[in-house]
Order: structure tokens, then C-alpha cells, then sequence
């Protein structure tokens, strides 16, 4: 080192040549003239040299405090501390690429974080948790940091940063359950870090515990899965019990509109129809019967349509049974058969009572339209004899109606008819004799004679 650059003894091996086209391709502003001078490489190590940083660090503590702020490792980087670069794998080199991906892992998981802004160095300083748990809502805050001297030994393998990869390529590949997975690994990070007494031991507890982190989300994973299983499995179920209660209300629904047919066709009948003639009541007490026997066909359809919807739901809900581990299923299963078999077994008593209830109101409408003719026809015999008295009682009045007249009566033997015969003697007009027909009387003799 010399006054902030660094000194290198060119290699004879090297030219000049290749050692322009090496430092150009990292970014150095190379100087034909001060660079390479009396067969040494001058680099230097200011800023304002580099298109970006500059890749050469004194000691692996230098190049820490770049990665903790960048929450990203340089691609190419020289540590003079150890003679080491980015192209050799140590362990050194791991840890810091362990502490990236962990930082940037927890900052997709958290949420808040300082700074907020996408990227590297997204919650490169402060991290915001709130977790639900069946206890309540536990909250963290903390900075995911630790010192150089405690990363340094942290015992890392390759597998434990594919891991992580593996881990933050789960959350964030853009399907509809991105979401569960994110809670899944939220879940599985609060059960490994609840064990920590301060804000400060977090980050640290974390990165020495990646396989076990993994492996807590896999067994939450597994759990979610399997009760999600169970939910759409319990959905499922609950749709088929909805779909065949509306079947079977259909079905009853439209057994009771059949079966209203019947009094509906009594209240026509009784509205419209006058039932006086014998052919009428014939008519009316066909119609009723066949009426009935259609709809006593259509409630026994229904009747058998019961019976296989009850071999069905048997039949449908018995695979349901064979999820010996999953008690909940089962139990669900057979309470939702219970109560589909209890449905069917009132829709059909309804339907039962139905059947009977029609032929009840046919034989009723028969006996009405029975009592109605037989009324119809005693009424037309029982009007015919006042009709009789009626015109004896008008002839009678008839042969009275006389002004001033005298009348004579003639009263015949009792072997004979008796007649009666009318003289009227008048100036005006004279009145026709008129036959009368009445009760032969053996006692009177005479004929009276009466004046008005």
C-alpha cells in the first residue's frame, strides 16, 4: 500500500495487454500512464477510480460493513486480509451470502420494514412482525443484524443456502397461494424464535438454526394442507347435502301442486257446473276419478324417486368412510346422511298423506254430486201437486165472481158423476156453463140457490 494504492508486481507471464482488459471489466478507469509503470500495477483504491465500488477490501470486517448496509455481496471483491476474492469458495464467502438471503427472506416475510423500498436492501435496518397465534397476537421488532466476529462462526454449507432459496422461491411464485405459503413460514418463524429473550438474539437465532427452520415449515405446511384437505373435503360435503335438500324439496313441491289439482277441481265444480241431470253427475264423477288416479301415478313416481335418492346419498357418502385418519370427515358424513334420510323419510309420509287425501276428497265429491241429483229430483216430484190445488182453487174463485146473477146447482144421484152446472143471467152477457167435478154428497137432495 502506498498512499491509498495498491502496488502490484507484474507477473511476466501477464501482459500488459490482458491486465487493461481485467481491470476495465471490473470497472476501473485504467490509466495508460500511471497504472502500469516500471513493471508494477498501481491500482487505487478510491471511489471516484471505480465505476461502482471498489472491489478491493482491506479486511473481511471492510467488506461486511458494505454487504450489512447493501443487504447485497459485491460480485467481484478482493480481500488483502486473506489474499482472497470472489472466485474462491470459502467459508467466509458463504456466510456472507447466507446473511443476504436470510435478510432479504425475513424482509419479504415481515410487515414493515425500514427502509421500506424494494429491493437488497429492503429492511436492511429494521424489521416489524405481527404474528396471530391460538393465544393471540404476538409482535416483534428488531434489526437483522449481528457482528462480523459472530457471522464469522456460523457454520455454513451449501445446503444451507439453497435452502433458503428454496424458501423465499416458495413465497413468490406467483400462484393463488402465495398468501398461505407466507403464512405458513410466518408461523414456522415465530415457533423457532419464541424461545428468545431479547430483540437482539433474533436475527442470530434464525441464521444458526436454517435447517430447522425449513423443517418447521414443511411440518406446518403439511398440517396446513391437510386441514385444507379436510375444509374442502367438509365443503364438498355441504354442497351435496344442500343440492340433494333442494331435489327433495323440488320433488315434495311439486307432489303438493298435483295433489292440490283435486280440491281445485271440487271448488270448479261447484262454481260453475249445475249438476240437475243424471249424465252431468256421471261426467263429473269420471273426471274426479281420473283426475285422481293420475295424480295418485304421479305421487307414486315420486314415492320411488325417494327411494333411489336414499340409495344415492348411501352410495355417494360411503367413500367418505375409508378416510380412517380423518375422524372429522366421517363424522361429518354420517350426520349429513342421518339428516338427508330423516327428509326423505317425512317427504315421504307427506306424500303418503297426500295420496290418501286425494282418493278422500274424490269419494266426497261422488257423495255430493249423489245428494245433489237425489235433491234435484224429489224438488221436481214434490212441485207438481200444489200445482193441481192451485188450478181447482182459481175455477172455483172463478165461478164466484158473479154480479147480481143467481146461481143454480144441480146435484145429481150418487151413481153418477156429480156435475154442477152455472147459469148466469144478465143483461150485458151471459156466462158459459162449466163442468165441475167434486165429491159425491149422498145426503143433500135439493139445490140451493144464492143471491149476491
Amino acid at each position: 500500500m502506498n498512499d491509498g494504492e495498491l502496488v502490484l508486481s507484474l507477473s511476466t507471464k501477464v501482459s500488459s495487454h490482458q491486465i487493461e482488459e481485467t481491470l476495465t471489466s471490473v470497472g476501473y478507469s485504467f490509466d495508460d500512464v500511471r497504472t502500469i509503470r516500471q513493471g508494477k500495477v498501481n491500482l487505487s483504491l478510491n471511489a471516484s477510480d471505480w465505476s461502482s465500488s471498489c472491489p478491493i477490501y482491506l479486511s473481511w470486517e471492510d467488506l461486511f460493513t458494505i454487504v450489512e448496509n447493501t443487504s447485497k455481496l459485491p460480485s467481484y471483491f478482493y480481500v488483502l486480509e486473506t489474499m482472497e476474492s470472489s472466485l474462491d469458495d470459502i467459508q467466509n464467502k458463504r456466510a456472507l451470502e447466507l446473511f443476504c438471503a436470510l435478510r432479504q427472506l425475513l424482509a419479504s416475510l415481515a410487515d414493515q420494514c425500514e427502509p421500506p423500498q424494494d429491493g437488497c436492501g429492503k429492511g436492511s435496518r429494521k424489521l416489524f412482525y405481527i404474528i396471530e397465534t391460538e393465544d393471540g397476537v404476538v409482535k416483534y421488532d428488531f434489526k437483522p443484524t449481528l457482528l462480523w466476529s459472530e457471522l464469522k462462526e456460523t457454520f455454513t454449507e451449501d445446503g444451507q443456502l439453497s435452502l433458503i432459496e428454496k424458501l423465499r422461491k416458495l413465497i413468490a411464485l406467483g400462484d393463488s397461494q402465495d398468501s398461505e405459503r407466507r403464512s405458513v413460514m410466518r408461523s414456522a418463524f415465530h415457533e423457532i424464535i419464541s424461545t428468545c429473550h431479547s430483540s437482539s438474539e433474533i436475527f442470530k437465532k434464525v441464521i444458526n438454526s436454517i435447517d430447522n427452520f425449513h423443517k418447521r415449515y414443511e411440518e406446518h405446511h403439511d398440517i396446513f394442507v391437510r386441514r385444507f384437505s379436510i375444509n374442502k373435503v367438509l365443503h364438498e360435503i355441504n354442497e351435496k347435502d344442500l343440492n340433494y335438500t333442494s331435489k327433495i324439496n323440488e320433488i315434495l313441491s311439486s307432489a303438493q301442486n298435483k295433489a292440490l289439482t283435486i280440491p281445485g277441481a271440487l271448488i270448479v265444480i261447484g262454481a260453475v257446473m249445475k249438476i240437475d241431470q243424471m249424465i252431468d253427475g256421471v261426467a263429473v264423477a269420471i273426471g274426479m276419478l281420473m283426475t285422481t288416479l293420475i295424480v295418485h301415478r304421479s305421487l307414486n313416481v315420486h314415492e320411488s324417486t325417494f327411494d333411489h335418492i336414499e340409495k344415492q346419498i348411501t352410495s355417494e357418502f360411503k367413500r367418505y368412510d375409508v378416510l380412517n385418519e380423518k375422524v372429522e370427515i366421517r363424522k361429518r358424513a354420517k350426520q349429513t346422511i342421518s339428516e338427508l334420510s330423516i327428509l326423505i323419510d317425512k317427504a315421504k309420509k307427506n306424500s303418503g298423506f297426500m295420496r290418501n287425501s286425494i282418493w278422500l276428497i274424490c269419494c266426497l265429491a261422488i257423495v255430493f254430486v249423489i245428494v245433489v241429483l237425489n235433491d234435484d229430483r224429489s224438488g221436481v216430484a214434490f212441485s207438481k201437486v200444489p200445482h193441481q190445488e192451485s188450478s181447482i182453487i182459481s175455477q172455483q174463485k172463478n165461478s164466484d165472481v158473479i154480479s147480481g146473477n143467481a146461481i143454480s146447482i144441480d146435484v145429481v144421484s150418487e151413481s153418477k158423476p156429480n156435475k154442477m152446472s152455472v147459469e148466469v143471467s144478465s143483461d150485458s152477457s151471459a156466462i158459459p156453463k162449466l163442468p165441475v167435478e167434486e165429491q159425491s154428497a149422498p145426503n143433500v137432495k135439493k139445490a140451493s140457490s144464492i143471491e149476491e
